[in-house]
């Protein structure tokens, strides 16, 4: 199936939009060897922007999750687990070397909202959110930046279990905050979600 980039004429359609109030609170893991909560790098991911040509004007994204399940699954998990039946082990130290900050909005988040129908009311491929191919996610993620609206980021269904993600634009981090900050091994409720997803620990020291 051809994938469906964005129409000439995009920047001026409707957009919906979600909008996040102040004082919501969503999780992030990242990697230990970076200092900031709300760093982010402009490798390629599933919203980033794909101007490979010009440095300068590319926008990076920082990744958010609603639970720290889908946080885990999108940072740590992801497609590990395809065809494997059983315990999926997985060696501490993957676990040791990340932290677990709890962000909160200190300001309303404008987001394309592609939960739902909402991408089809807005004639945006549902592959969009809920498939692989990164490339045509990226593709969708630059019109929507580009757009006259000047959206904050994205609000996605995760493609691992449904859980809501939001991918920020890095423009719009200023309205973000960091308020905890802990070694993903102490993060509450990492155990339960271990042993939901059927991982086991493999200490390799």
């Amino acid at each position: 199936m051809t994938a469906i980039k964005p129409p000439s004429g995009f920047e001026n359609s409707p957009l919906d939009i979600e909008t996040i109030p102040a004082g919501r609170q969503f999780g992030r893991i990242y990697a230990s060897a970076f200092p900031d909560p709300l760093g982010y790098g402009k490798t390629p991911s599933r919203f980033s922007d794909p101007r490979r040509r010009d440095p300068a004007r590319r926008f990076g994204v920082v990744y958010l999750g609603d639970t720290l399940k889908v946080c885990f699954l999108e940072a740590v998990l992801r497609d590990r687990r395809d065809g494997l039946v059983g315990d999926l082990p997985i060696e501490e130290q993957e676990i040791y070397a990340r932290r677990y900050a709890v962000i909160e909005t200190i300001a309303d988040l404008r987001l394309v909202d592609l939960r739902e129908d909402h991408a089809i009311r807005m004639g945006v491929p549902t592959d969009v959110a809920r498939s692989s191919r990164q490339s045509l996610a990226r593709a969708w993620s630059l019109a929507f930046h580009e757009h006259r609206s000047t959206p904050d980021g994205v609000i996605y269904p995760s493609r691992l279990n449904g859980h809501t993600n939001l991918a920020v634009f890095d423009r719009a981090i200023a309205k973000l905050s960091a308020v905890r900050i802990m070694p993903l091994i102490g993060a509450p409720g990492l155990a339960a979600v271990i042993n939901d997803l059927h991982v086991s620990l493999i200490d390799t020291v």
